[in-house]
């Protein structure tokens, strides 16, 4: 009966950290904000790699300098890069700003229409990121399937198969 408590209760708090997890970095979605997992040390120590980090959608007017923000990398296609900003000159219809990772030693100068989206990081998630990393992966999501499953099956076998305790029998004469 105790092991059956101790599976139960730890069943229950992987429960609970994960639904927790899911709604510290995926939560916000609902408010119109994006989460993006941190794939490199370039803002340590502020952000790690593995972090999640949440973001909320401004204009390129709202950003103020040292805000640390995300936006589309140039370079590579479907790409983001989380980076804080250094400066930033909104002329006519393009927002130029100079951004740099607290880590780096260089910095990037890119633009953007004065008019679009960008995300200011608005909270962190510590190692979460290594999680969705994984998630990634058909074999991850399989696992998140058959892992929970199988332990439920066997929780329901060990409840069948126990042999059961012989009931009090009322003897009242």
């Amino acid at each position: 009966m105790r092991a059956r408590a101790v599976a139960v209760l730890v069943a229950y708090a992987f429960a609970g950290l994960a639904i927790g997890t899911a709604a510290v970095a995926g939560g916000p979605v609902l408010f119109g904000m994006r989460s993006f997992a941190v794939l490199s040390g370039s803002m340590e120590p502020v952000l790690s790699t593995g972090d999640v980090v949440v973001d909320d959608p401004i204009g390129p007017r709202e950003v103020r300098v040292g805000d640390v923000v995300t936006f589309a990398d140039s370079d590579h296609r479907g790409r983001r890069i989380t980076h804080r900003v250094r400066s930033i000159h909104i002329t006519g219809t393009r927002a130029r700003f100079v951004t740099k990772g607290d880590a780096n030693d260089s910095v990037e100068r890119w633009d953007m229409d004065a008019n679009g989206r960008l995300g200011r990081v608005v909270y962190r998630v510590p190692a979460v990121g290594y999680l969705l990393m994984r998630l990634g992966d058909p074999r991850a999501k399989l696992a998140l399937i058959v892992v929970p499953a199988f332990l439920l099956a066997l929780l329901e076998l060990v409840r069948i198969w126990r042999p059961r305790e012989p009931e009090a029998v009322d003897v009242a004469a």
